[in-house]
Order: C-alpha cells, then sequence, then structure tokens
C-alpha cells in the first residue's frame, strides 16, 4: 500500500509540473508582446473568401444595380510562414485555385499581418493586399487558437475548426476594364464594398495541391 501511495502521489507530482509548465508556457505579461514563433510552424488555413460589392460601370453614374451584390469567391489556402519577433509581423502566402485551369497555385506572397492586441491564443492583425489586377484589401484578421494539454499531441493546435482565423472588418476596392466598352471608349469598370474571410487550420497532408 506505501509503495502503491508513493506512486499515485509520483504521478500527481508530475501531473502538476506538467500543467505548471504548460501554463507558465502559455502565461501573458501585461505590456509585452506574445510570441507568435507557433503559428508559422508551417501552418495552414483552409479559407472562404466573400464580398459584398456595389459594381459601377465607369465614374459619375450610379451602381449597377442599385445595391450590393454579395458574391463567393471560393476557397483559398493562407499560409503561415514566418512570425518576426521584433517587428510584429506574421508572413504569409495565400494559394488559390485558377478559374481557368483548375490547378492550384500562389496567388499571394508575403502578406504582412502585423499584431495589434491580445494573447499567444487569440489576437487580432491587420493587412494591406493589393494584386496585379488593380484590386485591394484592407483586413483585420482575428486568430482563436487552443492546444492540447496532455498526450502525444501536447502542445500542438488542436483542429477540426478548433484553431481558426476570420476577419471582423475588411475593405474591397477594384478597377478593372469593362468587358462591353466600346473599343474607342476606355471605360473602367469599378467594385467598392466589404470582404469577409474565414476558416480553420488544417494540417499539410490535407491540401489539394
Amino acid at each position: 500500500m506505501k509503495a502503491q501511495r508513493m506512486l499515485v502521489g509520483g504521478l500527481m507530482v508530475a501531473v502538476f509540473v506538467t500543467c505548471l509548465a504548460l501554463g507558465m508556457a502559455n502565461a501573458q505579461v501585461q505590456g509585452e508582446y506574445p510570441d507568435l514563433a507557433a503559428w508559422a510552424n508551417d501552418t495552414w488555413f483552409r479559407v472562404k473568401l466573400t464580398v459584398t460589392t456595389y459594381h459601377f460601370d465607369g465614374v459619375g453614374i450610379k451602381p449597377k444595380p442599385s445595391g450590393p451584390a454579395t458574391i463567393p469567391m471560393g476557397t483559398a489556402y493562407i499560409n503561415i510562414t514566418t512570425w518576426n519577433n521584433s517587428s510584429h509581423v506574421l508572413t504569409a502566402n495565400i494559394w488559390a485555385r485558377d478559374d481557368k485551369t483548375g490547378s492550384w497555385g500562389l496567388f499571394f506572397e508575403g502578406l504582412e499581418i502585423t499584431y495589434f492586441a491580445g494573447s499567444d491564443l487569440k489576437f487580432i492583425g491587420s493587412a494591406q493586399l493589393e494584386t496585379s489586377d488593380d484590386a485591394k484589401m484592407n483586413l483585420v484578421f482575428v486568430f482563436t487558437g487552443k492546444k492540447y494539454q496532455s498526450g502525444p499531441k501536447l502542445g500542438n493546435f488542436i483542429l477540426g475548426g478548433v484553431t481558426k482565423l476570420s476577419t471582423i472588418s475588411g475593405s474591397i476596392l477594384e478597377i478593372d476594364d469593362a468587358e462591353d466598352a466600346p473599343p474607342d471608349v476606355k471605360l473602367k469598370e469599378r467594385w467598392a464594398g466589404s470582404a469577409t474571410i474565414s476558416g480553420p487550420m488544417v494540417p499539410a497532408d490535407s491540401l489539394p495541391f
């Protein structure tokens, strides 16, 4: 019985030490920036992009239609690649599928997400994105994470929709050549509205490319 009590006591101490270590690892100190390196461990998010925009055939005219239209833009993958502990910036690449070929490719490289506020498991960051087709987006991301506290996956992010990202604010402005404009008239179509991005962290072996 004595040996059994010692064994149980030893296990309790081990559990206590493990929990204490995890608590210290996740502890946040007010006034200090959190270390977000764990988010840049080749992590991937499968996200859906939706825009709600006004459309204009040019300048000086009313939108057509008169109200904004909501358009699902499909699925993309965001890959967090690095964390700069000095500038407090996460760098990400965005992968998307080509509408014409159906193949996946790098859509945007080096998106900088600047930490704004929060802890290492719940924080807000902002980013600006400008593509080659004259589309500009401003995004405010919310990253929500939870980690395993025991077992073989100790310290890893919990997937299955638990660890995720989303936006609480997003705007899009885009200018493009009007497809139905006469050859001698250079009209520029314009879109203006909001953009939302959301999706879970996913394992790298689930990627379609």
